[in-house]
């Protein structure tokens, strides 16, 4: 091809000029949107867009300069001989200009809707991520300074405010903020309105508690958080005797300086006083007391005497009946001695019968329901108390806990988070929400939540167990141990122990293993899951392998027990079949491992329980598959590798590891 002629032809068919005119058009365009552009909002990459298509957009305007040409007439196509034909009447240099300018506002107008929908977009996210403004209704009511000489009347300033937050909360007019986020503010110090942010409430009740014989004194006084201004503030001196008659003055000065119209129902609750003997309900005060504390054996054992003393004095005290109940379940719990569940039952079919109108009956209830198997009543009990309370966060977190029972855990999962963000400084819906993950394996999820009650609670601890087994079940042994020794220092118990016992059995020190067994036995004599667990130990130790069968056989006499609250318990069943398989009794174990994988056949510890019971009974290549599926699941190959009970499955080529 001739350069020079080539050249010439495009010169002939002034594509010459269009790039000059194109060119300088480009610059001009790209100079407006520089400055405008940032005007309209629009993000900086829509210049490099702009910048992009007008590139694009050069060869195709020197393609359309090659091919038409202006005549007299408009544009005609153009040939090497021929300039002449066609009667078009656009000219090419108008053609393309059209061509670029449509193209140039689409461009510009697509960038500026796509700009709207992105604001849109945005505001929408804004409006619904944004805090809005606390109504002028709300109030959190904190735990009153105890004034007297006695530390021990603490129980006495916070039971005051506890019951003045509870009948508030019973007024539909006002929105309280819930009594386990606006306590966790007792002993910090933390201002009136940083709490009020938290609490997202305009205004907050303080107080403060004297008591000397049988004299009390109350300071209360209402703040307006959005200034600092006081609203109201009484002080009264009073009988002891008299709570109940302070309590109800201060929440009528409450709802009148907030300025709230009540109902009819809510002037009906007001005006309801609770004909309760005042020893009997300071009795009750102490009991709720122990009850938030902790979930420890001690406590729950002061909380059983003192909700017991309440009724004794008083027995149509429902409350009381509803406290003794969540005590002797958290027994339960721990010990897994089903009379402490048939206790329970009988205090909370007694507060029902008293009260169908407390929303801790049917928490206390619904608890009851959810250990014993029956999920779908204990569904309906937790529903029932939210009704009454939509803020009543255990409701919400034994709802939670019940779905995930009943193989729900998308459900379970929304439950708990939705009780967290319910109540954020609810160290308790922390811990289930820890706990759910564990279960399910997701191991990494569960350390944040544990090491937040850590940070709001560093003296529980049973924190500092649960984050230890999930550091092990990680295979984070370092930080592992940390955390099961701090365990032990704050408080002994026989989950640390138990916990420290399981760790060193995977270490393969046996005898060690045996002495922390030992010790959680004695702390909960009736758990079969210790006694059980002894027996692996001594199983595996040297010279002590005649031990294991006793610890075996009592770990299924109290496991059989427990069974009687909830037949279709799979962890119970699983652990059932590996004692039986460890003392030689096949048929049983076998029957045992059908129950539990019916019922839950893609539950990791029910797989794994199966591989360790297949495996004491010689059947290793369905052991072997029960273990892969296991750590399908999400159980650690590194714990299986380690883990004695497996009798070398994991060294087998068939071990499947993820």
């Amino acid at each position: 091809m001739d350069v020079h002629r080539f050249l010439a032809e495009m010169k002939d068919r002034r594509v010459y000029r269009i790039a000059v005119i194109y060119a300088a058009g480009s610059w001009a365009l790209l100079q407006v949107a520089d400055l405008f552009f940032p005007m309209l909002g629009l993000p900086e990459q829509a210049i490099t867009t702009v910048l992009a298509a007008v590139a694009l957009g050069f060869p195709i305007a020197l393609i359309l300069a090659w091919f038409l040409d202006i005549t007299p007439d408009g544009v005609v196509e153009t040939d090497a001989t021929d300039n002449g034909l066609g009667s078009l009447r656009l000219s090419p240099a108008r053609l393309a200009v059209v061509i670029i300018l449509t193209g140039l506002v689409f461009l510009v107008g697509f960038l500026y809707m796509d700009r709207l929908d992105l604001i849109g977009k945005a505001e929408e996210q804004q409006s619904s991520t944004a805090i809005t403004a606390p109504s002028e209704t709300s109030i959190a009511v904190i735990p009153f300074v105890n004034m007297s000489d006695m530390k021990e009347l603490e129980y006495f300033a916070d039971g005051l405010a506890e019951e003045i937050l509870n009948l508030l909360a019973r007024l539909n007019e006002l929105d309280v903020a819930a009594r386990t986020s606006s306590f966790y503010f007792k002993g910090r110090d933390v201002g009136i309105q940083e709490i009020a942010r938290h609490l997202g409430v305009r205004n907050v009740l303080e107080g403060s508690v004297r008591r000397q014989g049988n004299r009390v004194r109350v300071t209360a006084q209402l703040i307006d958080a959005s200034n600092g201004y006081h609203l109201w503030s009484e002080t009264y001196d009073r009988d002891s005797s008299d709570t109940f008659d302070i309590q109800d003055e201060i929440a009528r000065q409450v709802v009148a300086k907030l300025q709230v119209i009540l109902s009819d129902s809510s002037k009906k609750i007001l005006d309801q006083r609770p004909a309760l003997v005042p020893r009997a309900y300071d009795y009750y005060l102490r009991g709720r007391e122990y009850l938030r504390e902790s979930r420890g054996v001690d406590s729950l054992d002061q909380a059983v005497t003192l909700f017991t003393r309440a009724i004794a004095l008083d027995d149509g005290y429902a409350e009381a009946y509803a406290g003794l109940c969540d005590s002797l379940l958290g027994h339960y719990r721990i010990s897994r001695d089903p009379r402490n569940f048939k206790s329970a039952e009988k205090a909370c079919q007694n507060a029902l019968a008293l009260d169908s109108k407390v929303p801790a009956v049917y928490v206390a209830l619904g608890n009851l329901y959810r250990f014993s198997g029956e999920n779908a009543a204990a569904i309906r009990e937790f529903e029932r108390a939210l009704k009454l309370n939509p803020k009543a966060v255990d409701a919400l977190i034994g709802l939670a806990e019940t779905y995930e029972q009943d193989n729900k855990p998308e459900r379970a999962q929304e439950l708990f988070l939705q009780a967290i963000q319910l109540q954020p400084y609810y160290w308790h819906a922390y811990q289930r929400m820890g706990s759910f993950l564990f279960s399910a394996g997701r191991f990494d999820e569960a350390i944040p939540y544990y090491q937040r009650i850590t940070e709001m609670m560093p003296d529980n601890a049973g924190a500092f167990s649960d984050l230890g087994a999930v550091h092990y079940m990680l295979n984070q042994f370092e930080s592992a141990a940390l955390a099961m020794q701090k365990s032990l220092e704050l408080a002994p118990t026989a989950i640390a122990y138990s916990n420290a016992g399981a760790s060193l059995f995977l270490l393969r020190r046996f005898e060690e293993a045996v002495d922390m067994y030992q010790k959680a036995v004695e702390y909960a004599p009736d758990d079969f899951e210790n006694w059980g667990s002894l027996g692996d130990a001594y199983r595996y130790s040297e010279g002590l392998q005649e031990l294991a069968e006793p610890m075996y056989r009592n770990a299924i006499k109290l496991a059989l027990e427990s069974l009687e609250v909830n037949a279709n318990d799979v962890s119970t069943l699983g652990l059932l079949a590996h004692y039986e398989a460890n003392i030689g009794n096949r048929e049983q174990a076998l029957q045992y491992l059908a129950r539990a994988s019916a019922l839950a056949p893609k539950d990791l510890y029910v797989n794994y329980t199966t591989a360790t019971a297949l495996c004491a009974l010689g059947e290793t290549e369905q052991a072997l598959a029960a273990l892969n599926l296991a750590i399908r699941l999400g159980y650690s190959a590194t714990l299986a590798k380690a883990d004695a009970s497996l009798c070398g499955l994991t060294e087998l080529p068939g071990f499947q590891v993820p």
